[in-house]
């Protein structure tokens, strides 16, 4: 019998702005890290207004002595924290970067990083409705992976696939997605389910009298979307133990099933998006993230 192949993490990365997060993403880091022998960074991005001080009030040399004596001290605190951990894995390291953009200094970080956890900011306000948060920048532009960490991942029971599987040209994100769900399902020792949704029209239906077979043009996005499923599962080689097929908008009705059936983490592609559509919150994987009582893994597009 062919031994199936771990999953592919060399370098895992904890973006830590959240202390009372910061241990349960060193947990999960190091189960990872387990399985697949995967090297562990954390890093902190940390700002001052002493940087923007003029040099005749602050002299050039000794504004940068004090951002390295800031950062020293950041990161005495950070090695603390992350301590208890220490033994528990082969290698981790812990880094202080300076910027005054949290995004852009993790962002800039990710070359080589393989898996990204964040554990969730706590934003509340409408002025986190108009500056998109540190947690859905990283969502759309981190070239990996992104793990959003809510809670802790005992009592596990389940790991989902959210796929777009309207149409063919789906298929390659599908292809992340499914993969990336693959391997954390193997890493935590529970079965792999996958989930796509289709649009209930029969109102709009009934009311443009387009069709008069509604439960046939149902059962047609059904069968179109278990078909490119069966695929893609097939050719991947991947073991899913179930595939949900649901009526209704995906941003409901995925977590509602995640939630349902006690999915510990929920993998879903996420685009990019620049300028002005960065202010709006409409993407699925931002409309999901606070209503799943689980995880929440991006994969971008």
């Amino acid at each position: 019998m062919t031994k199936e192949p771990k999953p592919e993490f060399r370098k895992l990365l904890i973006a830590n702005d959240n202390v009372e997060g910061l241990d349960i993403a060193l947990t999960k880091a190091a189960l990872i890290e387990h399985y697949s022998g995967a090297a562990i960074d954390v890093i902190e991005v940390i700002y001052d207004t002493i940087a923007e001080e003029p040099s005749k009030v602050l002299p050039a040399n000794d504004r940068a002595t004090l951002i390295e004596q800031l950062k020293a001290a950041e990161r005495n605190g950070l090695r603390r924290l992350i301590s208890p951990h220490e033994e528990k894995v082969a290698e981790i390291g812990a880094r202080v970067l300076w910027n005054k953009n949290a995004a852009e200094g993790i962002l800039a970080e990710l070359e080589s990083t393989d898996f990204l956890i964040k554990p969730i900011s706590r934003h509340q306000g409408l002025i986190n409705r108009l500056h998109a948060p540190l947690d859905w920048t990283l969502m759309r532009l981190a070239p990996c992976p992104v793990l959003v960490s809510k809670q802790d991942w005992t009592g596990t029971d389940l790991v989902m696939a959210a796929l777009d599987a309207a149409d063919a040209s789906h298929q390659a994100l599908n292809a992340s997605i499914l993969r990336t769900a693959w391997d954390l399902s193997r890493i935590l020792g529970c079965p792999l389910h996958a989930v796509a949704a289709y649009p209930s029209l029969g109102q709009v239906v009934s009311e443009l009298q387009v069709a008069t077979d509604y439960q046939g043009i149902k059962e047609d996005m059904r069968e179109t979307r278990a078909a490119l499923i069966d695929e893609l599962v097939t050719r991947l080689g991947i073991s899913v133990a179930q595939i949900h097929l649901l009526e209704g908008n995906a941003r409901d009705a995925i977590p509602r099933l995640s939630n349902e059936l006690g999915a510990v983490i929920t993998v879903l592609g996420t685009a990019a998006r620049r300028g002005l559509s960065q202010l709006i919150l409409g993407n699925t994987s931002e409309a999901i993230i606070s209503s799943l009582e689980g995880d929440l893994v991006t994969v971008r597009e």
